[in-house]
């Protein structure tokens, strides 16, 4: 008999975890809904007030107004849903695509901070832009005229400037000028940053830093790592033909050999590839006779002279991929010119507005028709097909699966339209153009913008997450410049020292802005157009008819579903999952990139021994 009472107790026992789990399940199905449902109300007045600032204007106060509301309602609204969140994850109840759409829940992030550390993390992050935004410098020639911008201002001196006494000025005051001034600012977000990190459940700030990649610090390490090394010939060849043109302009006293190049200088000769109109004017090409086509006027050459046309120009470029056909009714009824163009051109791109939960897409367009703005139209146009890809997706999967992915697949079908092949096709550039020494020039100056890009992103991340991780003493300025010296083989104009703190004059825009998923973009699209044009045979190893920087995947119809069955998924699955869909590989690799500037790095290391120039460079002395 008491046996039986037992088995009666243990039955009973079995039944009751079995109800409760499933009630449990049923209140997790709801909250989901609920969350998802709730999101998208706040995300889209959110999205729709920022589309009515970027099309009205930023001084339409209606539209601000409600952008500073809306935020500060997400905020509130993560925040009273965060208790129950952290429950439901420890109960681990739910199915796998349950328990995802817990984990793409925003985290509380700043606000799980007090009160009084939320308003001062608001206030130093606050006054290290303005730092940034405000600080004026005195002129080289008049002292007394104080009210030089770093950006235009200094930077158009700087870079139409022959004089090292006054390029090393500028250099100068704004490390003075910001450095020191930021450095208690700086101090105060570290320890804030660590305590949100903590309060957000996370056990080291790295972990938290890189939250959103799915990867844990030692990994995301572990590939950055990587990356450089096998970045490392190609950008150590390009260092050394570069420090050898810094030679020639200003002399070895200077730059001398074996040693790191200046930083100043080198800035100044590397941003002169970024120059919009005609870079021919600003930079030595491999091939100075033969310079660069003018992709603006063959734009104009061919009628593509308004943004509607470029636009349409454009899709059929996606559909001749296998990609769906945007209807005819979408520039008039979705698009919408960018406001206060002459304010700040620089910022005139275009772009894709996403709502959430409703089958929109919103477009702003720059009105201006020039090269840049001709290829940014198609990463613009990628983000509409992205968007429309996985609008049946609930709220918390209609997002990419890493921030800026979405940048890297664009910039793939961006890089794959600048392919002289495709730009003859369209008749932007005329035929019998491409020849060995224009692709050299070219891939030279897309080099310049990419390859030099990647170890300065790495260094600003690896600085802060040593920092914040409390591997590098926040104090110790030397060790920044050594970080900066072994990756990107710079050194200070003058001699530092730990009185000195100039890690935040590159930090100051957004110090919490991590370029780690830049880095990995811009990995992605190299990737991805190595792979789609072996795919369809327009890039074939090894073959100097098909190599990679000639590829062109227009009406390559085979590229469409694969990419729009990966877009249609959001961030329902991993980026590795997403990537193995359109790639067979799940993880991401440099071999891409490498393949593609193969033909510069060849080039280079040929010139390097005619020019004899040294390879690589000794640590710096110039930070003690």
């Amino acid at each position: 008999m008491k046996s039986l009472l037992i088995i009666i107790f243990l039955l009973h026992c079995l039944l009751h975890t079995t109800n409760s789990a499933e009630n449990s399940t049923e209140v997790l199905t709801k909250f989901l809904a609920n969350v998802n449902q709730n999101l998208a109300t706040l995300y889209n007045r959110e999205v729709l007030a920022n589309w009515q600032l970027e099309v009205k204007g930023p001084n339409y106060l209606y539209a601000l107004l409600q952008s500073e509301l809306t935020s500060e309602e997400i905020m509130n609204y993560v925040q009273s849903i965060a208790p129950k969140v952290t429950k439901f994850n420890r109960l681990n109840i739910g199915n796998p695509q349950q328990q995802r759409q817990l984990s793409q829940i925003p985290e509380r992030g700043y606000e799980a901070l007090s009160p009084a550390d939320l308003k001062l993390m608001y206030i130093v992050t606050k006054n290290m832009g303005d730092i940034y935004k405000n600080t004026k410098l005195c002129s080289y020639h008049d002292r007394k005229q104080c009210n030089l911008t770093l950006i235009p201002s200094v930077q158009h001196i700087l870079h139409n400037s022959n004089d090292v006494a006054e390029i090393e000025y500028y250099w100068l005051e704004w490390r003075r000028k910001t450095g020191m001034p930021a450095k208690q600012d700086f101090m105060s977000f570290v320890e804030l940053y660590r305590k949100t990190a903590q309060l957000n459940g996370f056990p080291t700030p790295s972990e938290f830093w890189y939250k959103d990649l799915e990867e844990n610090s030692a990994q995301t390490a572990t590939l950055l790592e990587s990356f450089m090394q096998r970045l490392q010939p190609l950008f150590q060849e390009f260092h050394a033909h570069v420090r050898g043109k810094l030679r020639k302009l200003y002399g070895e006293e200077l730059i001398p050999r074996g040693k790191p190049y200046p930083q100043n200088l080198a800035e100044i000769f590397i941003g002169n590839a970024f120059r919009r109109a005609d870079p021919e004017w600003y930079i030595e090409f491999p091939y100075p006779e033969v310079g660069m086509p003018n992709i603006t006027s063959g734009l104009l050459r061919r009628g593509l002279n308004n943004a509607q046309r470029v636009f349409w120009n454009v899709a059929e470029y996606f559909r001749s991929m296998g990609m769906p056909q945007i209807e005819d009714t979408f520039w008039s009824h979705n698009a919408r010119p960018k406001a206060d163009l002459d304010e700040e051109e620089l910022r005139c791109w275009h772009k894709a507005w996403k709502f959430y939960g409703i089958k929109r897409v919103n477009f702003s367009y720059c009105p201006l028709v020039d090269e840049e703005r001709f290829f940014n139209m198609y990463e613009a146009l990628a983000d509409v097909y992205y968007y429309r890809a996985y609008d049946q997706q609930p709220t918390l999967f209609a997002e990419e699966p890493f921030p800026n992915f979405s940048d890297g697949l664009g910039k793939m079908f961006s890089l794959s339209a600048s392919s002289p092949r495709y730009l003859e096709k369209l008749k932007v550039l005329e035929r019998a153009r491409v020849s060995k020494e224009l692709r050299i020039n070219r891939l030279y100056w897309q080099g310049l913008r990419t390859i030099f890009l990647i170890p300065v992103f790495y260094v600003l991340d690896r600085y802060r997450v040593d920092v914040l991780d409390e591997r590098l003493n926040i104090s110790d300025n030397c060790a920044y410049w050594q970080l900066t010296t072994d990756f990107t083989g710079a050194e200070p104009p003058v001699s530092r020292s730990n009185e000195d703190f100039d890690a935040p004059a590159k930090l100051l825009i957004e110090v919490d802005d991590q370029y780690t998923s830049q880095i990995m973009s811009t990995v992605l699209q190299y990737q991805l157009y190595q792979h789609f044009c072996e795919i369809t045979g327009q890039y074939k190893p090894n073959d100097e008819n098909y190599p990679l920087d000639l590829c062109d995947l227009s009406n390559q119809r085979q590229i469409g579903p694969l990419v729009m069955e990966a877009m249609s998924l959001g961030s329902s699955k991993s980026y590795k999952d997403i990537l193995q869909i359109m790639t067979k590989e799940s993880a991401i690799n440099m071999d891409g990139l490498l393949a593609y500037f193969q033909p510069l790095y060849e080039w280079l290391v040929e010139q390097n021994r005619l020019d004899d120039v040294e390879i690589g460079w000794e640590p710096t002395r110039k930070c003690s």
